[in-house]
């Protein structure tokens, strides 16, 4: 393999030599910063079309006897929705403070929790067809990895935002061991409760999103800082 000695260059061909590994420099510094805002911009943009998917497997009720079926459809739909909104809502408070730079490992986790999130037209489609237990147990089996995933994106996005205090990392790990277990409970409930009361347990994946969002938790991604003032 041929080399260049540095001496054959001219003092202005090393100077652009130089300007350029100080730009490549600076955008490797700019990374984090540019994955973030793509990884926002792209859940977004994947969000929007699930719920489109979901809204789009609504049957009119062309006759009068189909109407009770497109009502039952649309409450279907709207608890979808509000589960999409709150994952879509958590992520946002997650990128917004903490997930400030984001590592290759919070990009796949996040690509993951998306993919999972894109089953639920599919999984949606299944209840409108017929509530049945066995639909909604594997409903709540993609809503229980989706929040799985929502928790270990979470965590390793703040894990790297709060790395240079161990303070703060020992804060974050209980707060999302706390949440983890909270929720793995909830939903392994839920699952077993649609074994034997499907429709209860359909309203219920509508309540819990619901209650999330318009009372969250103090100790919730948003805002851990009432468990910092503890110590």
């Amino acid at each position: 393999m041929r080399r260049y000695p540095h001496e054959e260059f001219s003092d202005e061909e090393k100077k652009k030599s130089v300007a350029i590994l100080k730009e490549l420099k600076e955008a490797r510094k700019e990374e984090p910063t540019n994955l973030r805002d793509h990884l926002q911009a792209f859940n977004d943009g994947v969000i929007a079309i699930i719920i489109t998917i979901i809204v789009l497997e609504i049957q009119p009720a062309i006759h009068e006897v189909h109407y009770q079926e497109f009502i039952s459809n649309i409450v279907v739909f709207l608890i979808t929705f509000f589960i999409i909104a709150d994952f879509w809502y958590d992520l946002h408070l997650s990128f917004s403070y903490y997930i400030l730079k984001p590592t290759k490992i919070v990009a796949i986790l996040d690509f993951i929790l998306l993919a999972d999130l894109a089953l639920f037209p599919v999984m949606t489609k299944w209840i409108m067809a017929e509530v049945s237990t066995f639909a909604v147990v594997n409903f709540g089996i993609v809503f229980l990895i989706a929040k799985i995933v929502e928790i270990l994106t979470q965590y390793f996005g703040a894990k790297e935002t709060v790395k240079d205090s161990q303070l703060m990392k020992i804060i974050i790990t209980r707060s999302f061991i706390r949440r983890a277990f909270v929720g793995l409970l909830t939903n392994i409930g839920l699952i077993i409760l649609s074994l034997f009361i499907p429709r209860l347990a359909m309203i219920l994946y509508l309540v819990i999103p619901l209650i999330s969002f318009i009372f969250p938790t103090p100790n919730q991604i948003g805002d851990p800082r009432n468990e910092l003032h503890r110590h």
